[in-house]
């Protein structure tokens, strides 16, 4: 059976500030790789965003736009291979991922930038589109709290590339127990790093496009097949959160964890059904059911 493997997160210098590589230099690599295809996936404005703030609405989107266009320009060039657009939105430090709208559909609702999770959903369900939350589990200096949002999503990524392992194990453990839907990415920012810490998606055909993804991702009974960078790196890291206590509750939960050597250095906030954020112990992953 022939496996289409898919990136689903990746920046580029075009438009994300922390992107370090132009769009159409991952193209050759990601081929190479074995994928057929990628989603650019750059910050949109209310995140670390590269595009100058004081432009008007139009000409942002099409700077916006640059690291995908010279994406697909060098996939056309080179040919077999695909390019998506997709975006990534920040709303208080928890970042979905987007796919559906285009150039026309972003310029067409400057209003987006206030839209609440529920409505930013609801609107891309209108177009055919999906909303995954980026590393749910994300524990970084520069965020204020963590932000689980179960219900404001379509997915979870359950693995991602740029997160600590510890964050990664919860994700998908709380995942699971509460049976959300995962895609995996690599959170990709410099083409060097390619072979470090790959991740993705992988289908069975080939995808048409991004509400070809959307549709395939909703309809599955599972989740769709994730790519981790080392299975055995993963299952070590697992290994060592249960042998230190430190708060990572198992399938088999055969460890009462200990509050106090919780990896985590932020408050949890998970979201209940009505976007409202309610403080989370990781320690109880049970609590919390969808």
């Amino acid at each position: 059976m022939d496996l289409f493997f898919y990136e689903t997160h990746l920046h580029t210098c075009e438009a994300s500030a922390c992107g370090s590589t132009p769009g159409k230099d991952y193209i050759k690599a990601y081929k190479e790789a074995g994928y057929a295809g990628i989603f650019v996936t750059d910050h949109f404005f209310n995140g670390n965003s590269g595009v100058p703030k004081d432009l008007p609405w139009e000409e942002r989107i099409e700077l916006y736009c640059k690291g995908y266009e010279h994406a697909k320009e060098e996939a056309d060039k080179v040919g077999g291979f695909d390019v998506f657009f997709g975006l990534e939105v920040n709303f208080k430090g928890d970042e979905f991922l987007i796919y559906g709208p285009d150039k026309e559909w972003l310029k067409a609702h400057p209003d987006i930038m206030i839209w609440s999770h529920d409505e930013l959903r609801a609107e891309l369900h209108k177009i055919g589109g999906l909303m995954i939350q980026a590393h749910p589990f994300r524990d970084r200096d520069y965020l204020q709290a963590i932000y689980v949002h179960p219900y404001q999503a379509d997915g979870f990524e359950g693995y991602n590339a740029g997160n600590r392992v510890y964050s990664d194990c919860y994700a998908f453990d709380f995942a699971k127990r509460n049976r959300i839907k995962m895609t995996s990415g690599s959170d990709i920012h410099n083409v060097s790093k390619i072979t470090d810490h790959i991740g993705g998606i992988c289908f069975t055909e080939r995808l048409k496009g991004p509400k070809d993804y959307a549709a395939k991702f909703l309809n599955a009974s599972e989740t769709v097949t994730l790519i981790k960078d080392d299975e055995r790196l993963y299952k070590e890291a697992l290994a060592e959160l249960n042998d230190h206590n430190m708060g990572f509750v198992t399938y088999s939960d055969r460890i009462t964890p200990d509050p106090a050597k919780s990896p985590f250095t932020k408050e949890i906030f998970v979201a209940d059904k009505n976007d409202k954020d309610v403080p989370y112990t990781p320690y109880n992953v049970l609590e919390v059911k969808i």
